[in-house]
């Protein structure tokens, strides 16, 4: 199975979780978004290459990259991550910002992408069919 399959198939649902509030989402942990590139890709590197702060010169945003080697070529993906709760320190809120963007940097790569797409996610389908028709074809 090709790495890009395996990173478009969904998270199983004992690990996603339901954030309380108004707004409802569907996420899984930081630990397993590590977990499954880690697994899926094997090493990679993170450089964050803007941190955004306020009026207040509170840390706020940062922008991420993630390096990684997807099927034998070598991608970059950069996203944006925001503090998502009121934290003490500048130091917890680049920790926050990291662990949010380096979910949406694995999110472009198709990583938890269902999580975002609920009931219209297809992705993981479309792909996986496509390996085993070539595979199939191959065969032969």
């Amino acid at each position: 199975m090709s790495d890009l399959v395996k990173l478009t198939k969904p998270f199983p649902d004992n690990v996603v979780k339901e954030k309380p509030g108004s707004f409802k989402a569907s996420y899984v942990s930081h630990s397993e978004v590590t977990q499954s590139l880690l697994g899926i890709l094997g090493p990679y590197s993170t450089e964050i290459r803007q941190v955004i702060r306020g009026s207040d010169n509170n840390v706020e945003g940062i922008v991420l990259a993630l390096k990684v080697v997807v099927d034998g070529k070598e991608i970059v993906v950069e996203e944006a991550g925001a503090v998502e709760r009121k934290v003490p320190n500048s130091g917890e809120a680049l920790k926050d910002c990291f662990s949010d963007a380096i979910k949406r940097c694995a999110m472009r790569l198709g990583l938890g992408l269902h999580l975002w797409a609920g009931d219209s996610y297809y992705l993981y389908n479309i792909l996986n069919k496509r390996e085993q028709e070539k595979e199939e074809t191959t065969d032969e």
